[in-house]
């Protein structure tokens, strides 16, 4: 009985020797776990990646890459991250790609902004970027919408963009339908949308910005529309947003936003070091119309295009600036 006792204490012995051992060993990987790889974010982070789209409306872009601004931001913050830039069509690839944690940083116009947050985005706009001209380019022969035939469409990057919102301003105010061009939209970049025009193609518009707006103005195609008319009068083209996880990251997001309003002061103050950075990326021709836009990070008409959106019940509520614009 005694040596049968023994040998079953034993064996108790060895097996909670193995349980303590498991769970201390449980115990370190967790803390291990904890302060490492499954910590904060920025622990994680090894590379930003920014989105712009097509268009001179975002030449300061080309100027922060041109000129290392955002690696220095970078640098005086302490941080070592590869830079990734992408050219994405349009504000839902955009969304897709932020909701995926496959983009930091974006730059879009305020109306598709304005539908990805009331859709749930927990994005937010930094600053201001542009102003720029927009205008529907159709045939020479027609002067006013009221001309349009029943083929004719109307190209522009996608329903719920600020052209599309510009339109729908100026169908409600003197059509007093704000729906009336819907069923002739057809989505396309803005480069799509120049081939097309150019192609020959005559039962089609464009509401396009610079440069693609000036490349197809020629003798059979002039401009019916432009965008100040539809909204009544000037207002911010582009703006930069990122999403919470990036804002939470103070030191990245300052980094950024330092790095985004020397850009856009490289462009108003140093115009000729500017220009010739932009002739490696714009045509000569494309930047002859460069002075038609306004470089800025001042937000204009967000107010405007949140008002008219939410009476039109294109967003379910009213937004005011301090729920959409990151706090400095």
């Amino acid at each position: 009985m005694m040596n049968k006792q023994v040998r079953y204490d034993k064996r108790g012995i060895e097996k909670s020797h193995r349980v303590r051992g498991l769970y201390l060993a449980i115990l370190t990987v967790i803390a291990l776990l904890g302060g490492g790889c499954f910590g904060k974010q920025e622990d994680m982070r090894t590379s930003v990646v920014i989105a712009d789209q097509f268009g001179l409306a975002y030449a300061p872009i080309e100027i922060m890459k041109a000129k290392g601004f955002l690696e220095e931001e970078l640098s005086l913050a302490g941080l070592d991250y590869e830079i990734e830039w992408k050219k994405l069509p349009n504000t839902a690839m955009m969304r897709e790609a932020m909701l995926s944690n496959e983009l930091d940083f974006g730059f879009v116009g305020i109306p598709p902004f304005l539908i990805g947050k009331d859709k749930g985005m927990d994005w937010r706009i930094i600053s201001g970027l542009s102003e720029s001209p927009l205008g529907l380019v159709g045939s020479s022969s027609l002067r006013s919408l009221d001309d349009l035939a029943p083929q004719d469409k109307i190209i522009l990057p996608q329903p719920g963009s600020i052209q599309h919102i510009l339109l729908s301003m100026y169908a409600e105010r003197v059509y007093g339908d704000a729906g009336k061009f819907d069923d002739r939209l057809v989505s396309l970049s803005h480069p799509d949308g120049v081939t097309v025009v150019q192609s020959g193609e005559t039962n089609v518009l464009h509401f396009t910005a610079p440069p693609y707006l000036e490349a197809e103005l020629d003798e059979s195609h002039g401009v019916i529309l432009d965008g100040e008319t539809c909204f009544g009068g000037a207002f911010t083209f582009i703006v930069g947003i990122c999403p919470e996880r990036v804002y939470r990251e103070e030191a990245l997001y300052r980094a950024f936003s330092a790095a985004l309003s020397r850009s856009i002061e490289f462009m108003n103050q140093s115009e000729t070091a500017a220009m010739e950075i932009l002739r490696q990326v714009y045509t000569e021709q494309e930047l002859k119309s460069l002075s038609e836009l306004n470089y800025t990070g001042d937000v204009k008409g967000l107010d405007r295009f949140s008002k008219f959106m939410y009476e039109q019940k294109i967003i379910s509520k009213l937004f005011e600036v301090e729920d959409v614009v990151w706090k400095d």
